[in-house]
């Protein structure tokens, strides 16, 4: 965003974004809120209102869980989903 005409980020909008490695190698806790994360396909996965995680379009659905056991997770923070929709890329 930076650079980007009408756009700015100030520090405190640029949160740490949390990682979670695929299960059995990382040890970061389940978050106990339903962060947007995008795993290593590049794909991101936003919770929906019955709790499973869908991707654009609606084309893969799953729980936490099954997220966790397959991806390397990283959260999309809010300054980024700007920056992505700000590009079209979300």
């Amino acid at each position: 965003m930076s650079g980007a005409p009408g756009w700015g980020v100030f520090s405190a909008d640029c949160a740490h974004p949390r990682v979670w490695l695929v299960a059995g190698l990382g040890t970061a806790p389940e978050p106990t809120d339903q962060p947007t994360v995008r795993d290593d396909l590049m794909r991101t996965w936003r919770p929906g209102p019955d709790g499973r995680y869908t991707t654009g379009g609606g084309r893969h659905h799953a729980t936490w869980g099954e997220l966790r056991a397959r991806h390397d997770l990283v959260e999309v923070t809010e300054a980024r989903m700007a920056e992505a929709i700000w590009w079209g890329t979300p």
